[in-house]
């Protein structure tokens, strides 16, 4: 019981260090399985029993089955390690943090599985990380997707429609574009579709040269229209999502009047359906204005 407390403390302090920023450095010596890309971001640190978990946003899981043996031991950036060099099996450096994994008798990287992966799902899509992808095959990907009832926030993360997209990259591209992650596909337009691949590349190439709008902000101020960030675990595999839901109601049919979204009235066009939620999150906006008027 005391080693499982330990364990548990110490994912702590690594989940406080860690988690959200990008991976400047990941070593996994003597360790065959894929790696988390270059400065992809750290998505959560979880315990089971005596192992510990680490998860990338490009959906790299590594897996330290610690047992009696292993030890996680964070660091600053400067520190002097306290145990020896060649004991560790696992780095990651991250700004101002080194987590470094001694003596582990298991670790393992893997790729989150992800059910949409199947044969009769036609492969991977482009992948929009690299300068020269064909971005209008991955739009057309996009607009032909066969679950019209599907939210564009899972789609996003069908590595059959567009690889290389890292769960921050999602967040980062729907809020730069307005759109609501709760939008359905069956409303997309090819310019939404076009638009919105475009954005993600670029924010996927940039590098995370700036800091994110809304992803790691839950609660905070959105810096566009000064809404509040929300958050919360959606799909399977199950990923983070943050959105500002004052500047990103475009296209969620959640914002429509229920008496519009039901019999041979419902509206189906791209056009009517942004209208409608343009319409809607105006009235909200009035709202406001009008309660802090009367709060004088």
């Amino acid at each position: 019981m005391l080693l499982g407390g330990k364990i548990a403390h110490t994912a702590a302090a690594m989940r406080t260090a860690l988690v959200g920023l990008p991976t400047l450095r990941f070593d996994a010596m003597s360790t065959i399985g894929p790696a988390p890309v270059e400065r992809s971001v750290i998505e959560s640190i979880t315990v089971k029993g005596r192992e510990i978990l680490v998860q990338w946003d490009d959906g790299i899981v590594l897996s330290t089955a610690l047992r009696f043996s292993g030890e996680w031991h964070l660091y600053r950036a400067d520190e002097m390690w306290r145990r020896e060099t060649y004991r560790a099996r696992v780095v990651i450096e991250v700004e101002g943090w080194v987590a470094v994994c001694f003596d582990a008798p298991i670790v393992e990287t893997y790729r989150q599985p992800d059910r949409k992966r199947h044969p009769q799902s036609g492969g991977v899509g482009p992948n929009i990380s690299q300068p020269k992808t064909d971005l209008s095959g991955c739009t057309q990907r996009l607009l032909d997707y066969r679950y019209g009832d599907a939210m564009i926030a899972d789609v996003l993360m069908d590595e059959s429609v567009v690889s290389g997209l890292g769960n921050v990259a999602r967040s980062e591209a729907l809020w730069a574009v307005g759109l609501s992650p709760y939008a359905k596909m069956a409303d997309l337009s090819y310019e939404d579709c076009a638009v919105l691949i475009e954005t993600a590349s670029r924010i996927v190439q940039s590098d995370h040269e700036t800091s994110p709008a809304v992803y790691g902000r839950n609660g905070h101020q959105c810096v566009r229209c000064r809404g509040t960030i929300e958050f919360k675990i959606i799909g399977n595999p199950r990923r983070n999502l943050y959105w500002c839901p004052e500047c990103q109601g475009r296209l969620d049919r959640r914002l429509i009047p229920n008496n519009l979204l039901q019999g041979d009235h419902t509206p189906s066009h791209p056009a009517e359906l942004m209208y409608l939620s343009d319409a809607v999150a105006a009235r909200k906006r009035r709202k406001i204005f009008d309660d802090l008027n009367q709060l004088g």
